[in-house]
């Protein structure tokens, strides 16, 4: 299975609330199922803090405080946290309007679907780029996707 390492919160967002755009400096031509791994600890991304969009799914999801916590108990690092779909990858300054709330306008938006996130995150290191999981790490996601496989959220088109 490959895999995409994500910083947080940017990850919590694709697995547990609406992201469904990750945005990218290259193309993909990959299709088909990805493992979302969130970075380790030192991957937070503090720009992220300051996103309307993130503290609006923060705060939607039930989270009390109103700004993202770091040191939440509700993000995880240095785990896979998610599996999803890449439905598409599409050039961002080509478009005539944004595909999506979430979408950078000089990114490639690459369209994920079929989000399901992760009970219990599976541990491992991350790598740059798409990359594969290692063979256990893959046989430990894959067992619990395909046990919580019916409870994938099937947003269609662009999220």
């Amino acid at each position: 299975m490959r895999a995409l390492t994500i910083k947080q919160p940017w990850a919590w967002a694709i697995a547990h609330g609406s992201k469904r755009i990750e945005n990218r400096s290259w193309p993909t031509a990959y299709r088909g199922e990805i493992a979302i791994h969130a970075g380790a600890r030192s991957g937070w991304d503090h720009v992220a803090e300051d996103s309307p969009l993130l503290r609006q799914e923060w705060r939607r999801l039930g989270h009390l405080a109103a700004h993202l916590e770091r040191n939440s108990e509700w993000i995880d690092f240095g785990a896979v946290i998610a599996v999803a779909r890449i439905a598409d990858c599409h050039d961002g300054a080509l478009e005539q309007g944004e595909c999506s709330d979430w979408a950078n306008r000089w990114d490639f938006h690459w369209v994920l679907a079929q989000v399901r996130p992760l009970t219990d995150p599976v541990p491992c290191r991350g790598a740059l780029g798409l990359w594969r999981l290692p063979g256990d790490v893959e046989a430990a996601v894959r067992a619990q996707a395909d046990a919580e496989a019916g409870a994938f959220d099937g947003a269609p088109g662009h999220g």
